[in-house]
């Protein structure tokens, strides 16, 4: 969705097509907190989609690909820019240009036929450019596809909102929770309880820092309930709140709330993702665009992003004293959070913009 936002401000003109929750009803480009300017076609994914059965049998994938070879009829674009699946990837004519854009090498590290299929169909089709969102990625797929150019666009965030001071009083007052301490440490994004999006180190740092807030916000319900749930039984200090999804636009304000904002990654690994699971970090773009002080794991995708510091403070992803140590450390010296994190505000101004994206996106095309 944010990428056809910036499409359509740079003047381009875009459709997206994908399924859709039937029982929503909301509007995408409003839940979003986007501007629009750009086509929404959305299918009604109904019980006969949404369901294990279809997933395992591809049929999900299938028919959405068939609605995309529809709209590329009915629009007949200039481009395809996507993070396409191999069945919509086949639906798209020949004679289409494609950007294909990806964040891991999974379609190169599937069964033989998934992989097969992806290195001919990059062949055969239109392939401009592939989309990286990592220089580490970027080797990798030049490695693994040396006859397609391969760039990096790194993720970008929406341009931070000037938000008026009175808005966030009644924000923090009617959403906040432990509005009684004195310091606020936030983290926003996707939880899981693999362990990969180092959930349980904020519940173990929250642990030793009991005169600090601790705000998690993101998850899917019964996510949330679990981890809601290990810090109840883990005792602590009550310093710990889960507060589930919450819709984009909302995310300015919970950020506004925090002093330290966290990124706790764990280095996984695996034959997809070399450099490390999860290692497209969508959060870090919108945590510099606000000039936050940010304490975030030392993996590879982030040192790419930020340097240590200077625009964050990286730190062993399991080391909970390390953690600890740089969580106070910015919570004691208001000038270096100010520093840092107007570091991290000029970073993104220079690199992280939606508007460079695209411009690099469709350099030279």
């Amino acid at each position: 969705m944010k990428m056809c936002q910036a499409f359509a401000d740079a003047g381009h003109e875009v459709a997206l097509s994908g399924w859709a929750n039937p029982g929503n009803g909301a509007d995408p480009v409003a839940f979003n907190g986007l501007r629009g300017g750009f086509r929404v076609r959305l299918t009604p994914l109904g019980p006969a989609f949404d369901n294990p059965f279809a997933r395992r049998l591809q049929v999900t994938g299938a028919s959405l690909a068939v609605k995309t070879r529809q709209l590329i009829e009915e629009m007949a674009p200039d481009l395809v820019y996507s993070r396409l699946t191999v069945g919509e990837l086949l639906c798209v004519p020949r004679r289409i240009p494609i950007i294909y854009e990806m964040h891991s090498l999974r379609p190169l590290r599937g069964g033989v036929i998934e992989r097969t299929a992806f290195k001919i169909l990059v062949r055969r089709k239109t392939v401009r450019r592939i989309v990286s969102t990592t220089e580490a990625l970027k080797v990798s797929l030049e490695t693994e596809l040396p006859d397609v150019e391969v760039v990096v666009a790194r993720l970008s965030a929406e341009p931070p909102l000037a938000i008026p001071a009175d808005q966030l009083r009644a924000f923090r007052e009617r959403h906040l929770q432990g509005r009684q301490f004195a310091w606020h440490v936030g983290y926003t994004g996707q939880l899981d309880t693999t362990g990969l999006r180092g959930t349980q180190v904020i519940c173990d740092v929250a642990a030793e820092m009991p005169d600090v807030a601790f705000h998690v916000v993101g998850g899917e319900p019964a996510v949330v309930v679990d981890w809601r749930q290990h810090a109840r039984r883990a005792g602590g200090h009550g310093n710990i709140f889960f507060y589930g999804y919450h819709p984009p636009p909302e995310m300015p304000l919970f950020l506004g709330c925090f002093d330290v904002v966290l990124a706790p990654l764990q280095y996984r690994p695996s034959r997809r993702a070399p450099q490390g699971q999860g290692m497209s970090p969508l959060k870090i773009a919108q945590y510099l665009s606000y000039g936050k002080a940010i304490v975030a794991s030392e993996v590879p995708a982030h040192r790419e992003l930020m340097r240590d510091a200077e625009t964050a403070r990286l730190v062993d992803p399991a080391d909970v004293d390390a953690w600890v140590r740089a969580i106070r450390l910015l919570l004691d010296n208001d000038a270096l959070r100010e520093t840092m994190g107007g570091a991290g505000r000029a970073f993104y101004d220079a690199e992280l913009t939606p508007d460079r994206r695209v411009k690099t996106v469709l350099a030279g095309l």
